[in-house]
């Protein structure tokens, strides 16, 4: 038999299958080739994010900030700063201790033994930093040196001094401190002491205003949960749009979406660095580095967009409209997209709350964002990335996995199982293993929300706002 619903006429779609199976080949191989993240690239913070202290991160700065504000706030009991840092440890002693050990944990244990007088665990600490990352081990040596040798000389402290205030960080400022205290250079310690104690004001403010916000999206959640059950009692409710969706596209093409995406990404994630390189050199400039990194995003998502703008316009009279670009009922489905992700958000803390209580460990909410954004600090670069992760992306991503992929699998699999399968495949292209589970999970409430609505434009939304707060997490790094 030479054809097939799902593919067409197999033999005149031969062409495009070897086409096909030519970009997933060398995008699978590129990625093989090069041991760097492809996607949107920032080295640093993706290795962080792997390494996975950016939670003790944060509750170490939390600690440390509550303790500086705790005449002020009286409400705030006197030891919650200190069991918050207590428990930052914890957690980096986990990772240190695992299968995998992290650098990024040996080395903040490394300082905060040393800070505490514990001399022979930071040098085993430092040590096992150097042997697990070797690209940074002489910074790592710098503070082994500095918390291991009570009798380094005067001049020497200070070339390590100014070694370790290359980097930034909660326990970068912890391991200074201590430096300048054993130079006696009092100058240097009022001036890095007032820059804590303005960092750990700007960190509180940000993270009340994300505590707020999440406030408002658990309440939400908890409200349309309780409504949807008062309303239907546990029926799973009749869905907005007729299905199946009659798409004029096959599963071919949704193969060849996923094939050029994926290409365009890996050869992008490749050709910027180098580009960067080539315009920037060593500058520190930040604001061209994340436009040119915008760019990267607008022309892979771009390609893939053009050709499937024109497989589309080829079958369909209104091609937008066939993607599910709608604007009807705007408010509506503005509304159904907050509740959706307001739903999905709260039984996510749910579930992590409960995880964290029984095995002490937690669920990723992590995205791309964290390995796009990086030590953001201007106004500039952040505004860029707010364009780029919670208005581009957004748009992009719907119009790519549920407009088309979605629709495409949508015409020939039930909901559920297109559902899974779009899922899977979002979370596949976004190449990031460790938060797979949690990008699947988004991925299914995104379909979810088309299924029922037939307009992307709910999932615009809940994307929009789920990256909206991993952007915020990871903006707080830099406050």
């Amino acid at each position: 038999m030479s054809y097939h619903p799902a593919l067409g006429d197999i033999r005149q779609q031969l062409p495009r299958v070897a086409v096909i199976a030519a970009l997933l080949a060398a995008a699978v191989t590129l990625i093989s080739l090069d041991t760097r993240r492809v996607a949107l690239p920032s080295e640093r913070w993706y290795r962080l994010s792997r390494q996975q202290v950016m939670e003790a991160d944060l509750t170490w700065r939390l600690g440390d900030a509550i303790d500086r504000v705790a005449g002020e706030v009286p409400l705030v009991a006197d030891d919650t700063g200190r069991e918050l840092r207590e428990h930052a440890v914890a957690i980096w002693e986990r990772r240190t201790l695992s299968g995998r050990p992290s650098p990024a944990a040996a080395w903040r244990l490394g300082v905060v033994y040393g800070h505490r007088g514990y001399d022979e665990h930071a040098a085993d600490m430092f040590t096992l930093a150097a042997s697990l990352d070797e690209a940074d081990s002489d910074w790592y040596h710098a503070l082994l040196e500095v918390y291991t040798r009570p009798d380094i000389p005067p001049t020497e402290l200070r070339a390590k001094t100014r070694a370790v205030a290359e980097r930034e960080g909660p326990l970068v400022d912890v391991a200074l401190a201590d430096c300048y205290s054993r130079l006696d250079d009092q100058a240097a310690l009022a001036a890095l002491e007032a820059r804590r104690q303005s960092r750990a004001l700007r960190f509180l403010g940000g993270i009340m205003a994300l505590a707020a916000l999440g406030l408002v999206l658990v309440v939400t959640g908890v409200v349309t949960i309780v409504v949807l059950i008062l309303r239907r009692g546990m029926s799973v409710p009749r869905p907005l749009a007729r299905p199946p969706f009659m798409v004029p596209w096959r599963l071919l093409d949704v193969a060849e979406a996923i094939a050029v995406l994926l290409f365009a990404m890996v050869l992008g994630g490749l050709i910027a660095p180098a580009a960067a390189g080539r315009a920037f050199g060593d500058s520190d400039s930040s604001v061209p580095r994340a436009l040119l990194l915008a760019l990267q995003y607008i022309v892979v998502a771009g390609v893939t967009l053009g050709v499937i703008y024109l497989r589309v316009r080829q079958r369909s009279s209104h091609p937008l409209r066939t993607l599910g670009v709608r604007a009807r009922r705007v408010w509506q489905l503005i509304a159904v997209g907050i509740a959706g992700y307001s739903v999905f958000l709260t039984a996510m803390v749910a579930v992590a709350a409960v995880i964290g209580a029984l095995f002490g460990g937690g669920i990723r909410l992590a995205q791309t964002a964290e390995e796009i954004v990086g030590g953001a600090q201007s106004p500039g670069e952040i505004a860029i990335y707010f364009v780029l992760v919670c208005v581009l992306a957004p748009i992009a991503e719907e119009i790519i996995f549920r407009g088309y992929v979605y629709g495409g699998l949508r015409r020939f699999l039930s909901s559920r199982q297109a559902i899974i399968l779009g899922a899977a495949l979002f979370a596949g292209v976004h190449l990031n293993s460790d938060a797979f589970l949690v990008i699947a999970l988004i991925g299914a409430l995104l379909c979810f929300l088309y299924e029922r609505t037939r307009s992307l434009l709910p999932g615009m939304i809940a994307h929009g706002l789920h990256n909206g707060l991993v952007l915020m997490v990871m903006l707080l790094q830099s406050l």
